[in-house]
């Protein structure tokens, strides 16, 4: 929040932002369906005038139940949480400067909250990053409650919907004038509670149900806990877990009890016909996939269910005069009951990382033996090639020494052919030389011829003009 900026107008501005992102000028995104029926001019009518709510409940409450639009869910949720406060954001800021005593565990446990959400799937990005800075924050900001993995899928559906120090606020006011705090102090008082509001009410409403749990001996504490403790963030689609908190920011957390006996009626049939283990697994994993076409519908169905706030509150005051009664004994019975389901819940989460393990040993057992055949194969492989070369290199070898024997005949033969043919060339030669001496004489004996027949000629001439 900018200094000076009051909160109504940080919200006004926030509401505007979005609008102007999803139906304003040439920036804004191309709207979804849900974001072209939006009321923009009920909500903004809202956030400009909160007293709106006051003056007309029904109209909320029916706008509510339909569900706050995506765009506008995180504003929508400061504002009837009246979680911005600056002064809170600043000590956030001071508290990141800070370590905390539970960072190992919550680091931990980051990579097994919403292991399924994009933002918070890469290890050490950013999502994870702003989901153990808000979680450790608040262990130091309320050192009696530290640290409980049901805190973090809170803080992470709040993340997917504001930024990160709006989330702490948000929190510390749900822990805070929401009583969610009660859930997470080492006598859970506020988690016994609404179990036992949750047991009663399953027993007046559902008694078949609430006799077949009790003889499969399964108790609430060891499905329902989960649901409370992380607004049933742990199983459900997200989609939905938003449509419980709108409705939780404005009704508060009567509206789990609502939603946990919506579930219980839809599957009353089928709970009725399963054993322990089964039972237990469909409470815990399988509840919600009656309504997995329609979503929506658990909302319709659950605001239908008729639970009083007189009945919740006459429960209430029998609970803490049970307490009172109970004392230490009843409390200390509770907590070990809870103590007891943590257990089991970390020793099938320890099965589970066993099988794991387990099927993980198995599959690298195979892919040694697997790697262990094919390098013997590539061993054989790599000796039959051996010989192989060796075979090529002896008959490379051989070729080569045959062929060097050949060339050396035939340089022998050339040899021989060349001294014969220069014996052949000298003997020519001399042989020439020789008939060039004939010639020369015979050349020199026909000069003579050619004297001794011209001086005949001349004394021939001198014969005939003697006689002539």
């Amino acid at each position: 929040m900018k200094k000076g900026l009051s909160f109504s107008a940080y919200l006004q501005a926030s509401f505007n932002a979005v609008r102007e992102s999803v139906i304003g000028g040439a920036s804004a995104t191309t709207p979804t369906a849900e974001e072209e029926e939006t009321d923009w001019e009920f909500w903004g009518r809202i956030i400009s005038s909160p007293s709106t709510i006051l003056k007309h409940p029904r109209l909320f409450t029916r706008h509510l139940h339909s569900g706050i639009p995506p765009p506008l869910r995180g504003t929508i949720w400061l504002l009837l949480s009246k979680g911005k406060d600056p002064s809170l954001e600043q000590v956030y800021a001071t508290l990141l400067t800070r370590t905390s005593i539970h960072e190992k565990v919550i680091q931990r446990d980051l990579a097994r909250t919403f292991p399924g959400v994009e933002r918070f799937k890469e290890p050490g990005g950013a999502g994870q990053e702003s989901l153990f800075n808000v979680v450790r924050a608040y262990t130091m900001y309320d050192t009696e409650v530290g640290y409980c993995q049901g805190v973090a899928f809170v803080v992470g559906v709040l993340l997917l919907n504001m930024p990160d120090e709006e989330a702490f606020c948000v929190l510390v006011r749900l822990m805070k004038d929401y009583k969610l705090r009660d859930f997470y102090t080492p006598q859970m008082v506020g988690l016994q509670l609404r179990l036992y509001q949750y047991d009663e009410l399953l027993e007046e409403m559902f008694p078949n149900v609430a006799r077949h749990l009790e003889q499969q001996e399964v108790r609430s504490t060891m499905y329902a806990s989960q649901w409370f403790l992380t607004l049933f963030a742990y199983r459900f689609p997200l989609p939905v877990v938003y449509r419980i908190l709108d409705i939780l920011f404005f009704e508060g957390l009567d509206v789990l009890l609502r939603i946990s006996l919506t579930l219980i009626k839809r599957n009353l049939a089928h709970i009725l016909t399963l054993d322990f283990e089964p039972l237990l697994d469909f409470l815990q994993n399988g509840l919600f996939e009656v309504y997995s076409a329609n979503p929506s519908q658990l909302i319709i169905d659950a605001m239908a269910m008729k639970i009083s706030k007189t009945r919740l509150k006459h429960l209430e005051d029998r609970f803490e005069e049970r307490r009172e009664l109970e004392g230490e004994e009843y409390m200390k019975e509770r907590e070990l009951r809870i103590e007891m389901r943590r257990m089991r819940e970390s020793v099938k989460r320890m099965e589970t990382e066993y099988e794991m393990l387990n099927r993980e040993h198995v599959q690298l057992a195979n892919r040694v033996l697997e790697i262990t055949v094919s390098a013997e194969r590539d061993q054989e492989t790599a000796r039959v090639l051996k010989e192989r070369v060796k075979e090529l290199e002896e008959n490379r070898l051989f070729e080569r020494q045959r062929a060097e024997e050949s060339v050396q005949v035939e340089t022998d033969r050339l040899a021989m052919k060349n001294l014969e043919l220069t014996r052949q060339n000298v003997e020519l030669e001399e042989e020439k030389a020789g008939l060039e001496s004939e010639v020369e004489v015979l050349r020199r004996r026909l000069d003579e011829s050619e004297r001794e027949k011209k001086e005949l000629m001349v004394k021939l001439e001198g014969v005939r003009r003697a006689f002539g």
